[in-house]
């Protein structure tokens, strides 16, 4: 099963325990509709996705792993 940025997000943001979306907007400086759009979208870059996960208290990790173990 493929889920979407959005809803790895969503559910990232469900199992943070209560962080909000709006809390998330204000620590990253932006509104809490335009969170909000950027989230439909899911246009987020890996800096902006490794900010939300601090501040969910998480690790967000994104790179390409090949079979002899080497990660890019």
């Amino acid at each position: 099963m493929k889920i979407t940025l959005q809803q790895q997000i969503e559910m990232a943001i469900a199992y943070s325990g209560g962080v909000t979306k709006k809390e998330i907007a204000e620590k990253m400086n932006v509104t809490p509709s335009a969170f909000g759009q950027r989230l439909k979208t899911g246009k987020f870059t890996k800096e902006e996705l490794q900010r939300i996960a601090a501040i969910l208290d998480a690790e967000y990790i994104s790179f390409f792993k090949f079979k002899d173990g080497k990660e890019i």
